[in-house]
């Protein structure tokens, strides 16, 4: 009897352990890729945190916090006339690299569990959303 309670409790237990393993590994997965080069969470984090302030077309003013993304762009060593934003749905954004590198207050924030571009000043196009790329021309 004690066996059997023994091999169900370890039946029991032996998923909810993989699970929780799986989740680990999950959250490390690369979530941005610059240039080439894989970002974790983790590792976007690690280049530190700032906040800045956007206004939408409709006057409202949200706080984002995130990495800025010139400390991102020098991380990948990333160069090139042109910078490509790509989103998870294929949408693109274009602006030329010396605009990004004269935004002291750009950052890629994690909004709503993706990431997301916010450019103060700069054209709505360049707010992208699910960002999962950032490339050069």
């Amino acid at each position: 009897m004690k066996k059997c309670l023994s091999l169900i409790v370890v039946l029991i237990l032996l998923p909810l352990m993989t699970a929780c393993t799986a989740a680990k590994v999950i959250a490390e997965e690369a979530v941005l890729t610059v240039g080439g080069k894989e970002y974790t969470s983790s590792q976007l984090e690690a280049l530190g945190s700032m906040s800045t302030k956007y206004t939408n077309k409709d006057g409202e003013t949200t706080t984002y916090t995130g990495v800025q993304l010139i400390a991102i762009l020098e991380d990948a060593g990333l160069s090139g006339d042109t910078l490509v934003f790509t989103a998870a749905d294929g949408y693109q954004a274009d602006v030329a690299l010396d605009e990004v590198f004269a935004c002291s207050d750009c950052v890629v924030s994690l909004d709503n569990g993706r990431l997301r571009l916010i450019m103060p000043e700069m054209s709505s196009k360049l707010q992208v959303r699910d960002l999962v790329e950032i490339s050069a021309q």
